[in-house]
């Protein structure tokens, strides 16, 4: 195999024949294309995503796809764009979190959706009522009785995804202070959807704010989470969460090492002190390309092994190692973390070094990659993950329940 088709290819090979009659790496390569015109002008990829949500993308789950090739797959398109990859993390999670109970009403509803080529959002997140991620979760918006149902009034931030979005899972309180969660059309009357995110990075992500304005709520939207069992031990779901943003970026990386070599092939001069004519033959070029592929290998060799941590405690979650396994799972995830996020972040780095004054072109974008890691790193920053790394192995402490671990 040369070099170029295992860069440029995927992290495994096309091996599942859904993804081959879907033509979904086609339709990767596609995207990856058009990534940098769409970053430098914030054009929203409504067409990329209702593409994918017409081939079947958000169901792959439902049709013999494992949960490490959907992590694959979604490696792949985030090299494409990291964008389009980071909107379906949502989505991906409900749909994982209902496939445990396919037979219950809810479940069987949601994952009826989802094969139809729905996606889903979610807008739990205040801007009210404490900081997006404070132990303080009590939601600002408001159900307020109507009738046989309700009306819900409040805003919510950093809604990943929802802008692409068709249905959502949402929280509010009742009037006696209730927590509920319910589920509502992104095309109800009184839902709006702000295209207001001014993150630098991750920028077509529809990370704005999601407005519910007097929204009608029925009975039958409403639903609770199943209340957990204080006998039994914590299991920790949000761990597919980190492991998919680390995914993403592992995905920006194999980018990266993509486009450095481009670059250096495309270069027909070198500096006037350089030793050799051909940037291609430079020594320090040629070891720089080096340093960028070894470490994008351990990124995903350390990816993979918390893919597959998770995966072994997601396939055991009802057995008696079902706590040592989710508790492993989640380390693994933190480890990946704090590896790929500073790593990655020098790559990005490196890829100008190698480009040359061609590298800094606005319309190439190639400081979007840096852009994109920082932005996805800053979900829940590494810097807390250490800290949980060294006390569990130091004390034996558990990692913290709420999301992200």
């Amino acid at each position: 195999m040369r070099h170029d088709q295992f860069i440029a290819g995927t992290s495994a090979p096309d091996w599942a024949p859904v993804t081959r009659r879907l033509g979904l790496h086609t339709l990767f390569q596609v995207f990856a294309e058009g990534a940098a015109a769409r970053d430098t002008s914030r054009t929203l990829a409504r067409d990329e995503i209702q593409e994918l949500k017409r081939r079947g993308f958000g169901a792959l789950r439902l049709h013999g796809i494992t949960l490490p090739e959907l992590f694959a797959l979604a490696r792949d398109l985030a090299s494409a764009d990291p964008n389009i990859a980071h909107v379906f993390r949502n989505h991906f999670f409900a749909v994982e979190s209902h496939l445990r109970t396919p037979g219950a009403p809810f479940s069987a509803k949601v994952l009826k959706l989802a094969d139809a080529g729905a996606m889903f959002g979610v807008a739990f997140s205040e801007a009210a009522g404490g900081p997006a991620g404070s132990r303080d979760q009590t939601p600002g918006a408001e159900l307020v009785p109507d009738g046989t149902g309700f009306r819900v009034s409040g805003t919510k931030i950093y809604s990943t995804g929802n802008l692409y979005a068709d249905h959502l899972f949402a929280s509010a309180r009742t009037p006696d202070g209730v927590t509920r969660q319910f589920f509502i059309s992104t095309a109800a009357e009184g839902v709006g959807l702000d295209d207001d995110w001014d993150g630098f990075g991750q920028r077509l992500t529809g990370s704005g704010k999601t407005v519910f304005d007097r929204v009608r709520i029925e009975a039958a939207d409403l639903y609770d989470l199943p209340k957990p069992d204080p006998e039994a031990p914590f299991l920790y779901a949000f761990t597919f969460h980190q492991v998919y943003l680390t995914t993403v970026i592992s995905g920006i990386v194999t980018r990266i090492l993509t486009d450095a070599i481009a670059l250096v092939r495309a270069r027909g001069r070198n500096f006037y002190h350089a030793l050799a004519e051909r940037p291609a033959d430079e020594p320090e070029i040629q070891s720089v390309i080096g340093r960028i592929a070894a470490h994008r290998a351990a990124i995903l060799g350390v990816t993979d092994r918390a893919i597959a941590a998770l995966d072994h405690s997601w396939s055991r979650a009802e057995g008696p190692d079902a706590h040592r396994l989710s508790i492993e799972a989640s380390i693994a995830a933190a480890e990946a973390k704090v590896v790929t996020d500073e790593t990655a972040a020098t790559l990005a780095s490196l890829l100008i070094d190698v480009a040359s004054g061609s590298g800094v072109s606005h319309s190439r974008a190639l400081d979007r990659h840096w852009r994109n890691i920082k932005v996805i790193a800053a979900h829940n920053p590494r810097i807390y993950k250490e800290r949980v790394i060294g006390d569990h192995l130091l004390n034996g402490a558990l990692p913290p329940t709420g999301a992200f671990f």
